[in-house]
């Protein structure tokens, strides 16, 4: 899987976010989610994102300046 890499994975974690937060007044009690626990859940998916970019390129890399992306 090629192209599953790093910051596909923080898109995936962007948009389950979104999804979360993002459709207030959508009931999520029909699934067992109440507000406190969609929540939960945002906190350690932000939480998820941090740590994967920690392990990836460190604590200083929180920090630093990031290279420009480059286009194909």
């Amino acid at each position: 899987m090629n192209w599953f890499n790093t910051n596909a994975a923080h898109n995936l974690i962007n948009v389950l976010i979104l999804l979360l937060t993002g459709l207030v007044g959508f009931d999520w009690t029909l699934f067992g989610i109440d507000a406190a626990l969609a929540l939960k859940i945002t906190g350690v998916l932000a939480l998820l994102k941090i740590l994967i970019n920690v392990v990836r390129d460190g604590v200083a890399g929180l920090v630093r300046n990031q290279p420009a992306v480059e286009g194909n």
